[in-house]
């Protein structure tokens, strides 16, 4: 498999589970088949779209490539006629949503390095990319954003993008960097979500 392959299967894992999430949250709000479009293109490409403006990168991506947004209606397609458990909604949509929270994280911080911004913009970039798909899903839903929660959300991102910046850094192979720092974004997040691990409160002070 070609580095350009690799990064392209990367790339709709990302897109389709981040549809996955807004398909399954338009399912829990009892939308019709065009809520279900939208909240699955949302997340998809709010990120990616984000960056590019950012980054002066030109066409936007889902522009450049229609793919992107076959498969994020294809994947809201495919949730509109599935059928779920009572409650199943919420943990798939929970899972598709840290998978490509991991996934987008790595990818935007590749593009930021390889636009030269140097690591810190790229790690910052990378974390927003990763988590503005998530809060524009959240707000039409009328929720509250992971983001804005003490569950451990953006730091999954942020151990994404950082680890993708190191590996670069030591010049490792780019699929075995973008792996690694999907993996470990994933298993932060995967791991604060089985064991309800959340971020510290501030308390209040006398």
């Amino acid at each position: 498999m070609t580095q350009i392959s690799f990064l392209f299967v990367l790339e709709m894992l990302g897109t389709a589970a981040f549809a996955i999430s807004g398909a399954l949250a338009a399912a829990r709000k009892g939308m019709d088949i065009f809520g279900f479009f939208v909240l699955a293109l949302m997340p998809a490409v709010g990120g990616g779209t984000m960056r590019d403006v950012i980054l002066d990168r030109h066409p936007v991506f889902w522009i450049d490539d229609v793919r992107y947004v076959a498969v994020a209606l294809a994947a809201a397609v495919v949730v509109y006629f599935s059928f779920y458990r009572p409650g199943g909604r919420q943990r798939v949509l929970i899972w598709m949503d840290a998978m490509g929270l991991a996934l987008f994280a790595t990818l935007a911080t590749r593009i930021c390095l390889e636009f030269e911004t140097g690591a810190t913009v790229a790690v910052m970039l990378g974390v927003a990319s990763a988590v503005t798909g998530g809060m524009i899903r959240d707000i039409i839903c009328n929720e509250i954003p992971l983001i804005l929660t003490r569950e451990i959300y953006a730091t999954a991102a942020f151990v994404s993008s950082v680890t993708f910046v190191a590996l670069d850094y030591f010049g490792i192979d780019s699929r075995i960097s973008l792996s690694l720092a999907v993996l470990a974004g994933f298993a932060v997040r995967g791991l604060s979500i089985v064991f309800d691990w959340t971020l510290p409160a501030a308390k209040p002070r006398s």
